[in-house]
Order: C-alpha cells, then sequence, then structure tokens
C-alpha cells in the first residue's frame, strides 16, 4: 500500500488493538517479554509501525525525517523514538522505587542527549554508523538525603532494562527474503528460525483508531517549537565525522507512570516533539516500546538512504523485529536487575537487483545503522545526578 503519513487524517500514533494489559515489565514484575515491531516504508522517509508490546496492546506508531534529509517532517524522527524510549523507562524505574523504597519525591526532570556520527559515504560502500554514550542529567528536588537519592537512583538504573541495553554488547541477527524467498546470508547472523508473517500480507488495509478511544490518539504530537536556523541538506558522505546530536527532557505527568517527554535534533530548522508515555497502564506504549520502534524505524531510513544514493529498483520495504527484555532478582532484597537480548530482524525486499546486490543493501543498512550500532557496543550512559540543586557524583 503506498499511503502518505496523514491521507486519511489520522494522528501520528493511536491504538489499533485493546487488550488493556499492560507489560509485566513496565509493571517492574519479574519475568521476560517479547516486543514486536512490524514496520512498513511508506513514500519518501516516512515510515509506520505496528507496536505489539509484551501485554498484547497494539499501536500504530508513524515516523519521518526531517528537511535535511529531503524528509516532511510531519512525524518525528527514529531517534526522537530511541531518546524518548529511554527517557521513558528511565522515568518509570525511578517512580516505583521512590514508591516501593518510600522516598517520595516534590519534582523530578530528566534530560537525556544521544551522539551519533556517521564515518565514511552510502555510495562508494564505506559508510559506518556510531553511537557515543548517552548523557543523562537527573534533578531531583525531595526532603531525603543525597544517600537516600543516590540509592534510589542506582537501583532505578540497575532495573532499566532500557539502560541495559545500553550497557551490553548485543549483535543483532537478520534474515532476508527477496520478492518472498528466503536468502542464505553470507555475512550477517541469521537466526535460524522460522520467517514472521510479512507486515504487507498481515495488515491488508490502513490500520484505523480504534472508535472509542480519542483521549488515547494524542500520544505523539508535533509541537510548534523549532531549532534556530535554516535547514541544510545532508550529504551521502564525508571523510570525516557527521555528527547527529539528540537531545530530549522529560517529566512525569502522574504518579501511576504517565510520562512527556520532548526530543528533538540538535540541527537548524528541526522541529520538536512531544512523546506521551504510560508506564503503568494502557493508554500510551511504554518507553522500551519506543525504544524498539525507533531502532525499526532507524534501520528503514539506512536501507532508504542507500536505496536512493545508489538509485536501486527496490520497493516495498518491510521488517518484522523482535526485541526481548526481561528484570530478575537482584542480589539484594530491594533490588531488580534489567537485561536486554538481541534484535532479531527480518527484512523483506521486492526488486529486480541481483540477490547479491540485496545482501549487499541489507549488509550496508546494517552497518551504517546508528541505534544497531548502539546495540552492539557496551555504551554505559554518563549519569549527572542533582539533588536539591547539589550537585552529586555516581
Amino acid at each position: 500500500m503506498i499511503y502518505a503519513i496523514d491521507t486519511y487524517g489520522y494522528p501520528l500514533g493511536f491504538k489499533v488493538n485493546d487488550s488493556n494489559v499492560p507489560s509485566s515489565l513496565t509493571l517492574n514484575k519479574i519475568g521476560r517479554e517479547m516486543i514486536k515491531v512490524e514496520a512498513c516504508h511508506l513514500i519518501g522517509h516516512q515510515r509506520e509501525v505496528v507496536l505489539t508490546e509484551g501485554g498484547g496492546t497494539a499501536w500504530r506508531l508513524t515516523s519521518d525525517e526531517g528537511l535535511h534529509l529531503k524528509g516532511t517532517d510531519l512525524a518525528p524522527l527514529p531517534f526522537g523514538y530511541f531518546n524518548a524510549g529511554l527517557q521513558g523507562d528511565l522515568l518509570n524505574r525511578i517512580r516505583y522505587y521512590s514508591i516501593f523504597l518510600n522516598m517520595p519525591l516534590i519534582d523530578l526532570k530528566l534530560k537525556l542527549d544521544n551522539e551519533y556520527w556517521l564515518l565514511g559515504s552510502f555510495v562508494d560502500g564505506s559508510g559506518k554508523g556510531v553511537a557515543n554514550p548517552t548523557q543523562i542529567e537527573i534533578r531531583i528536588k525531595s526532603k531525603l538525603t543525597d544517600e537516600q537519592i543516590i540509592h534510589l537512583i542506582y537501583r532505578a538504573v540497575d532495573s532499566s532494562p532500557a539502560i541495559a541495553f545500553l550497557k551490553s554488547e548485543l549483535k543483532s541477527t537478520f534474515s532476508l527474503t527477496i520478492n518472498g524467498k528466503r536468502k542464505v546470508l553470507n555475512e550477517l547472523i541469521d537466526p535460524m528460525v522460522d520467517i514472521p508473517m510479512d507486515p504487507f500480507l498481515h495488515y491488508s488495509e490502513p490500520l484505523r483508531p480504534i472508535v472509542g478511544n480519542e483521549s488515547e490518539t494524542n500520544i505523539i504530537q508535533k509541537l510548534t517549537s523549532r531549532e534556530a536556523g535554516e535547514v541544510s541538506i545532508a550529504p551521502p558522505g564525508s571523510s570525516s565525522k557527521i555528527i547527529r546530536n539528540i537531545k530530549g527532557q522529560g517529566h512525569f505527568v502522574d504518579n501511576l507512570g504517565k510520562t512527556e517527554i520532548e526530543s528533538w535534533l540538535a540541527l537548524p530548522g528541526m522541529s520538536h516533539f512531544l512523546f506521551t508515555t504510560d508506564e503503568g497502564g494502557a493508554v500510551a506504549p511504554s518507553g522500551l516500546g519506543l525504544l524498539s520502534s525507533g531502532i525499526a524505524f532507524c534501520f528503514i531510513t539506512q536501507i532508504a538512504r542507500y536505496i536512493e544514493n545508489m538509485k536501486l529498483n527496490v520497493s516495498g520495504v518491510r521488517l518484522v523485529q523482535f526485541n526481548p527484555f526481561s528484570i530478575s532478582e537482584g542480589s539484594n532484597q530491594d533490588s531488580h536487575v534489567g537485561a536486554a537480548e538481541s534484535i532479531e530482524t527480518h527484512l523483506f525486499l521486492n526488486g529486480s537487483l541481483s540477490e547479491d546486490m540485496f545482501e549487499k543493501l541489507l549488509n550496508m543498512s546494517a552497518r551504517t545503522c546508528y541505534l544497531h550500532a548502539t546495540a552492539l557496543n557496551s555504551l554505559h550512559p554518563k549519569i549527572k545526578l542533582i539533588h536539591n540543586d547539589h550537585d552529586l557524583s555516581i
């Protein structure tokens, strides 16, 4: 199906399946759950996913690129989803331990910055995406002691599967289906499992919001805020670093798990977007869901950029991605340990290229995807904690 994000006038994100059962991980329960992301390339740099979280609730989410990549800037860029997902999940863990340890907080503000850079070129096949450690600032006001706040934050960070994703070395696996036929891969690791249903076959018509869930259709908003300056078109490659800084800030909306997170690309002319997560119910996606969606969106962007720059005859780009996360008991009575496992991606491509060229497209996209690079490397976040305007070292 070929249509634009705004063809039907639907919101940028909305619920498509209502199980009313939140993921057990968002509720900080011990266990393991799978997040499934079914993604389709639409037109230009526009994409949509169906995000199904562990509890069964499903969401349709959309992404676009800014004018610097010749996108239409209608929806958040993939980095925005990933940035918001990290914040949502960490805020959830802080909220949980604040209640569990009986350490009430008066106010909390979170800032989170990601930095990525590209070396080489899409055109000559030398492109490689690189990620730097995430920078986090947690600013808290409370009547607690500094030692209590440090204890709370350590517990929250240790229990966050999203933070575990940053810390772990996770080698992604891939399968490739070309014109309906699976190809044996020569370079990347194949998970050697059955291929899931192609999203094109799974969803035969455009997704629509559930009638009666109007309050759950405002989960992603484009804000009027923009970065100062004029947009410049990004080059397909460079002999020096092409750096991308993603900035975000978030806070609790209530004490039940709802958050609001603003995220943007720090380049001239870039738009700001607002995400809502729900870490205690099912009125918005979870942070882990947004994080997983961002990875799928980013991977499709790399595929689309390579197709565009190399002028390849490829269409119908789709994928199904699985992200396993878990929480286990820690060594102390009041501690949990969050964990993330390798990303499993099943890519579906159509066109008239040779099989070797199709595989080269997969390989290049995996190598240039900043978020797969994040997964591949152990990138311990740098955390700055400010309590009652006092800077604490952790």
